[in-house]
């Protein structure tokens, strides 16, 4: 049901903009059993003189519930799944890297004892 706004609503034009490539947004493989299984890849615009990542709105996805079949019959798709599986182990210790404490380097001259202020100088 259409409302009168007390001012109209102007919503200014934008120049047209030209999308040489396409970024990978979202990428989904779900494969429950061992004959089961879809991939769904979304797609946006991408300027890659700009860096410009295009609106959601232009999204394209590309998807398939035959995972299996595809990984059987289309090269690439084999590819990619075989570097998803052994790409699984150098970044779980990527991961725990990244969240290993912080160890305070060692120094490479020796280190002089602190002073005891408890006694003045040259007191024993």
């Amino acid at each position: 049901m259409p409302i009168e706004p007390s001012e109209p609503i102007v919503v200014p034009a934008v120049p047209e903009k030209t999308y040489t490539e396409q970024w990978v947004y979202n990428l989904v493989v779900h494969a429950p059993t061992l004959t089961t299984g879809n991939v769904r890849i979304e797609l946006l615009p991408y300027d890659p003189t700009t860096q410009e990542i295009g609106p959601g709105t232009l999204n394209q996805p590309v998807y398939t519930d035959q995972l299996w079949q595809a990984i059987n019959e289309v090269p690439e798709v084999a590819v990619a799944f075989q570097a998803v599986i052994d790409c699984v182990g150098p970044l779980r210790a990527w991961i725990e890297a990244q969240n290993a404490p912080v160890v305070p380097p060692t120094p490479d001259f020796p280190v002089p004892p602190e002073p005891d202020m408890s006694k003045p100088p040259g007191a024993e």
